[in-house]
């Protein structure tokens, strides 16, 4: 007689770290990390407002990212230190960011869990230090619109002319700058939340055939060990290991009967680690090479698997009358035309914006075929 299954308590416990407790062992061994998004993904965001105490308990005292403009930075600072939360200072910081605002709401709960856990700090203990917000988000040609004289700032040669180089490259170089002033001369650690492509570090990727620049790349190569890239599952635009990093987690013992699997793990050593990239192109020492996942990550994050990815939601009331002016001169900098767009056409694009997040994230893997019966079904009438 075969034994029975052992029930859930019997089973044996899952060595991984959960996904906060690795994300501040690694902080709290690298002075900056990297951590690779794609843009507008709930579930991520939730847990990096979740993570907070994680990262606190480490050390780290800076949450950089580059979803705020970093010419707001003392009003950010003060945001995030106020004796009573401000709502609406919090949501017109996305409005500054480029016009009709990035302007979801699971970004601004990010900033309020900052600001929770910092009120929190200070009544346990007032010498504790806050977590600080440090903002990388780039001023650009969408700060004085009038320069452009009509012209559309989303041109890539006008973004060449306005900034002095390609915009991703200026982008990278401005926030190495604001990262090494602001967190890397007072020797302070620093979670570095990005857009994944902004997040490579001994990976260069390329584009159009010519090499990419990112801040990771630049910080790495000045820091070397120091810097660390991680990714949540399901970010780097290659479906196949995608699909293949799912498979291997139903297969282990974590997976097996279970639907919330969730973990955070070095890559180096892993079975993950070694999972071929088919559609990452790019090197890591000078010369074209198949790459694996180890070699374009340090550290993986799972939440689950990619399908269940949901949009990030719009902040409601956004748009006011005290901030439309800035909005729409922001965005009539991006998309030009002669005359002003109405308050409800500003609403309209934001809500297109946000109804297309999913369709700019990397593709689903195709789900698996079905197995063809054994036998062919019986026609009606045969027996």
């Amino acid at each position: 007689m075969p034994p029975e299954a052992p029930t859930d308590d019997e089973r044996p416990t899952s060595a991984l770290q959960s996904p906060a407790e690795y994300l501040g062992d690694i902080c709290g061994r690298h002075q900056i990390v990297m951590l690779g998004d794609q843009i507008g993904v709930r579930q991520h965001l939730e847990f990096l407002a979740n993570a907070l105490s994680e990262l606190a308990d480490q050390g780290i005292a800076n949450l950089a990212w580059e979803y705020t403009n970093s010419r707001r930075q003392a009003e950010l600072d003060a945001l995030v230190n106020a004796p009573e939360w401000d709502e609406r200072a919090c949501a017109d910081l996305f409005v500054d960011l480029l016009g009709a605002g990035f302007g979801y709401q699971e970004y601004a709960d990010v900033l309020r869990a900052v600001w929770e856990h910092n009120r929190a700090e200070q009544r346990r203990d007032a010498d504790r230090r806050p977590i600080r917000m440090v903002a990388l988000g780039l001023p650009t040609y969408v700060e004085d619109p009038a320069l452009l004289d009509g012209r559309s700032a989303a041109e890539e040669g006008l973004r060449n002319w306005w900034l002095g180089g390609h915009f991703r490259d200026m982008s990278a170089f401005h926030a190495a700058s604001v990262l090494t002033a602001e967190v890397l001369r007072s020797g302070e650690r620093a979670l570095v939340y990005m857009n994944v492509t902004a997040t490579t570090t001994r990976l260069i990727e390329w584009a159009g055939g010519k090499p990419t620049t990112s801040v990771g790349n630049l910080l790495w190569r000045w820091m070397g060990d120091g810097c660390r890239r991680v990714v949540f599952h399901g970010t780097i635009a290659d479906t196949a290991a995608t699909e293949r990093v799912e498979e291997l987690v139903s297969r282990s013992p974590e997976g097996r009967g279970s639907t919330e699997v969730r973990f955070g793990l070095d890559l180096a050593a892993s079975t993950l680690g070694s999972v071929a990239m088919t559609e990452v192109t790019g090197s890591t020492d000078g010369a074209e090479s198949s790459l694996r996942l180890r070699d374009v990550a340090d550290g993986y994050i799972y939440l689950g698997p990619r399908e269940a990815w949901e949009p990030a939601t719009l902040i409601d009331g956004l748009i006011t009358d005290d901030n439309f002016a800035s909005a729409e001169a922001r965005y009539r900098a991006l998309d030009p035309r002669p005359e002003p767009y109405s308050r409800d056409e500003l609403e309209a694009v934001r809500r297109s914006g946000q109804e297309e997040l999913a369709e700019a994230w990397p593709p689903l893997p195709e789900p698996p075929e079905e197995p063809k019966g054994r036998f062919a079904r019986f026609r009606r009438g045969d027996s």
